[in-house]
C-alpha cells in the first residue's frame, strides 16, 4: 500500500520517537497522536480545515479587499490562540475598519490611505465639547496598530509585499491615565465605603481591573497574593501592604465566592459590570478626570516616590518593559531634585541673612567701642 503524503506536514525524530507538525504561513502546530493513527488523522484534518476555511473568502466579499483580509485573519490559528479579552479588544478596531473601509483593495492601500484611516478615528463620533469634536488620539493610533497587524498578515499570505502601516506618524496622546491624588482617594473612600476593598486591592497590587476581579482567596496565603496577569500571562508575586492585609483577613471570614472581589449580590464580577460599577461610583462621588485604571498609575507613582527602582516597580505591577514605568521614576526623581534644590536655595538664603546679621553686629560693636 502506497504512503499518502499529507500537505504541510513535517516530521521530526527525537529520542527514537517521531513527531509531526502542521506548518503553514510561518505557523507550526503539533499534530496529536501517533503518526498514521486515527487520532493523528483526525487532528491533522481539524488543523487543515481551519487553515482552509481561513483562506476561503466569504460570499459577498470582494476578493482582495480589506474585508476579505479581516475575514481570513479571524480564521487563523493566531487569532484563535489569542486570549478572549485580547480578541474582544481587537474587535473594537477590526469591526469599524471592516464597516468603513472593507471594500478597499488591500493592494491599493498606501501610506496616504493609512493616514486617512488614522484621521477617520481621531475624534469621538457624535460627541462634542461645545462646537468642537472631542479628540480621540489613542483610538486613532490603536486602529493604525490593528491595520499594521492586518498588513503583516497580508504579506504572509501574499496579498501584498510591504506594510504601509508599519511606521506612520502617531498622534500625541498626552500622559495617559492620570494617577489619583491623595485627596481624591480620601474623598472616594468617604463617599463610597463599600468600594474600600477594591480600592485598597488596586493600590496595594498595582494590577489592572481584569486581574483584580480574577484574584482568588486561594491565591492569598495571609502575607502574599499571587496573580497571573490576563494580558501578559506573567505570574506576579506580591507581598501585601499591612493595611491591605488587615482588610483581607477581615473579609476572608465573610467571603461568599472564590474570588476576593464580588458584586453587591456576592457573586464574582464580570469585567464589564465591574468597569461600569466603579465608573458610576467615581462620578457619583463627585470626582472628575480620573478612571479606575488610574489607580495602577497611582501605585506605580507611590513606589517610585519611595525610591523604588524601575525593576522593583515592574516586580509589583507586572509591566514588561522598563519604559512603561520609567515615567514614574523620572517624575519622582524630578520631585526629589526640585525639593533638594529649593532646600539648598532656602539654606543659602538663611546663611546670607545670618552672615549679614553677623556683619551688622560686628559694626555695631565697633561703634560702641569707639
Amino acid at each position: 500500500m502506497a504512503n499518502v503524503v499529507l500537505p504541510y506536514v513535517n516530521t521530526y525524530q527525537a529520542r527514537r520517537k517521531k513527531y509531526a507538525y502542521y506548518r503553514r504561513h510561518g505557523v507550526r502546530l503539533r499534530i496529536a497522536g501517533e503518526i498514521g493513527s486515527p487520532e493523528f488523522l483526525k487532528s491533522y484534518q481539524e488543523i487543515h480545515n481551519r487553515f482552509e476555511q481561513s483562506e476561503r473568502p466569504r460570499p459577498g466579499i470582494i476578493p482582495g479587499s480589506l474585508a476579505e483580509l479581516i475575514a481570513r485573519y479571524r480564521g487563523t490559528p493566531e487569532w484563535t490562540q489569542l486570549k478572549p479579552s485580547t480578541r474582544k479588544d481587537y474587535e473594537k478596531f477590526l469591526q469599524p475598519l471592516e464597516d468603513d473601509f472593507g471594500m478597499a483593495l488591500v493592494s491599493d492601500l498606501d501610506r496616504a490611505a493609512v493616514r486617512l484611516v488614522r484621521d477617520r478615528y481621531a475624534f469621538r463620533p457624535g460627541r462634542t465639547e461645545g462646537d468642537d469634536p472631542i479628540p480621540s488620539p489613542r483610538r486613532a493610533n490603536k486602529t493604525v496598530s490593528m491595520l499594521s497587524i492586518l498588513m503583516s498578515y497580508a504579506i504572509e499570505i501574499g496579498m501584498r509585499s510591504d506594510n504601509p502601516a508599519l511606521r506612520p506618524k502617531r498622534l500625541k496622546t498626552g500622559p495617559g491615565y492620570r494617577a489619583w491624588t491623595r485627596d481624591e482617594i480620601q474623598t472616594f473612600l468617604r463617599e463610597k465605603p463599600q468600594f474600600r476593598l477594591p480600592l485598597l486591592l488596586a493600590l496595594g497590587t498595582g494590577q489592572r481591573g481584569i486581574d483584580q476581579i480574577a484574584m482568588t482567596w486561594s491565591a492569598f496565603d495571609g502575607d502574599v497574593i499571587e496573580v497571573v496577569q490576563e494580558k501578559t500571562g506573567a505570574k506576579v508575586w506580591i507581598p501585601c501592604h499591612p493595611e491591605l492585609k488587615d482588610v483581607l483577613e477581615r473579609e476572608m471570614t465573610l467571603r461568599t465566592a472564590d474570588t476576593i472581589l464580588t458584586s453587591s449580590t456576592g457573586r464574582p464580577w464580570e469585567l464589564g459590570q465591574f468597569q461600569s460599577a466603579v465608573s458610576k461610583a467615581i462620578r457619583s462621588a463627585g470626582l472628575n478626570g480620573i478612571v479606575w485604571h488610574g489607580l495602577r498609575a497611582t501605585a506605580a507613582s507611590w513606589l517610585a516616590e519611595m525610591g523604588c527602582t524601575e525593576r522593583e516597580i515592574m516586580a509589583i505591577t507586572g509591566h514588561t518593559t522598563a519604559a512603561s514605568v520609567s515615567v514614574y521614576v523620572r517624575h519622582a526623581e524630578q520631585k526629589t531634585r526640585a525639593v533638594n534644590a529649593i532646600a539648598k536655595l532656602s539654606n543659602r538664603a538663611l546663611e546670607q541673612r545670618q552672615e549679614k546679621r553677623g556683619v551688622t553686629n560686628i559694626s555695631k560693636q565697633g561703634k560702641k567701642n569707639d
